[in-house]
């Protein structure tokens, strides 16, 4: 056996889109298509389990479901300290006004 760290390779969303429409669409074998494209068993076992709970977890544009939570949070607390400025703003203004 060769010395050396296997350094664990990183794959793109539109190959593993691409292993696991092989896997689930055209029915090929997990086992033969691990060896087939040089995929440990375990990796594929692994994104076929993440495809099996959201189907379009390896799309181009996919954004988890904790992501856009992230997003919209973020989003709601810009909002709020804007609503929240214009407040102070109009109370300025109208206390100023008199």
């Amino acid at each position: 056996m060769k010395g050396g760290g296997n350094m664990p390779r990183k794959y793109d969303n539109e190959f593993k889109s691409m292993i696991l429409d092989l896997i689930t669409k055209q029915n090929h074998s997990t086992l033969k298509t691990s060896k087939d494209f040089n995929l440990p068993i375990k990796t594929l076992e692994k994104w076929i389990t993440a495809y099996n709970k959201d189907n379009h977890c390896f799309d181009s544009n996919y954004i988890s479901p904790q992501a856009q939570i992230d997003k919209l949070k973020k989003e709601i607390k810009q909002k709020d300290q804007t609503i929240d400025i214009l407040k102070k703003t109009i109370s300025y203004i109208s206390t100023n006004d008199q």
